[in-house]
């Protein structure tokens, strides 16, 4: 697949983020707990410097458990805190806010905040498209605060947006820097990352597929009720059309239809909590 992954909007984005970050004491940085390692900014750690930082594992309840505890130890081995979040639920919100203030308090910022003072903790929310951002934005203010919305490229502003937890925040759009990795692009395009009028989704759901036979056979057998052993991907795809009734009037198989459902089923956790990549995957 072929994308344009650096428009014009994200060069802007990306000297929002740069020209913001003096103004921030704490940085959430936030991933989509399938693909840590995918969903991470090449970039980031030369952008943000020695910024005391959160690495926020978001959409949880969409990853397997056991790879969340993996990708957690993996991050403390990096020296960086890595916490479980499912924003859209509020699952962790409370602990992400409870430790930002923390670390600052504790003197890990150039801004240190004396216990007693009321001054809110100023955090900047980083990461790709439709990793969550605007999401986590909003659970830990309690309310709708900032835009969102299941698909990329929502947020185009930095918004700042202060929360009754003593945290101000400040949203900034998603940034996908330049990628020449075709796994690295296939796994962001897998989770939504990536505008799906940008790309072939009968190729990308057939890709699904062949890590999904690896990973969670039974799942595909017990959603769609079709057998996986020794087949290819793209029988398999074909098996779902016959199953659901994708069936053109011409008697064709619907391609598009059924890449649809078998993309969405898997983005909305319909074929059950499961992780793309380990930490032993990061080369």
């Amino acid at each position: 697949m072929s994308v344009n992954w650096f428009p014009k909007h994200m060069r802007s984005s990306e000297e929002v983020l740069r020209k913001n970050l003096k103004f921030a004491d704490v940085i959430f940085e936030v991933l989509d707990a399938r693909i840590p390692h995918s969903s991470r900014d090449p970039r980031i750690d030369q952008v943000i410097h020695q910024k005391p930082r959160i690495v926020v594992l978001n959409k949880c309840d969409l990853s397997d458990e056991n790879s969340d505890r993996a990708w957690i130890e993996y991050f403390k081995r990096k020296g960086l805190m890595a916490l479980n979040v499912n924003a859209t639920q509020g699952e962790g919100i409370k602990r992400l806010a409870g430790t930002a203030r923390g670390m600052v308090v504790a003197g890990k910022s150039r801004f240190k905040v004396p216990k007693d003072q009321k001054r809110a903790v100023s955090a900047m929310v980083v990461g790709i498209p439709n990793v969550g951002k605007s999401t986590i934005i909003n659970a830990v203010a309690g309310k709708k605060k900032a835009r969102i919305a299941n698909k990329p490229g929502v947020t185009r502003v930095k918004q700042r947006v202060t929360t009754p937890m003593g945290l101000e925040l400040l949203d900034t759009p998603g940034i996908l820097w330049p990628r020449d990795d075709e796994k690295t692009l296939l796994k962001l395009a897998m989770t939504g990352a990536v505008k799906d009028e940008l790309l072939d989704l009968e190729s990308l759901s057939i890709s699904l597929l062949e890590q999904l036979t690896v990973l969670a056979p039974e799942r595909l057998r017990d959603v769609y009720g079709v057998e996986v052993a020794g087949k290819e991907s793209h029988e398999i795809l074909e098996e779902v059309a016959l199953k659901r009734g994708c069936i053109q009037k011409n008697r064709g198989i619907d391609h598009l239809r059924v890449s649809c459902i078998v993309l969405g089923d898997f983005r909305k956790g319909k074929l059950g909590r499961i992780t793309l990549e380990m930490p032993e995957d990061d080369g």
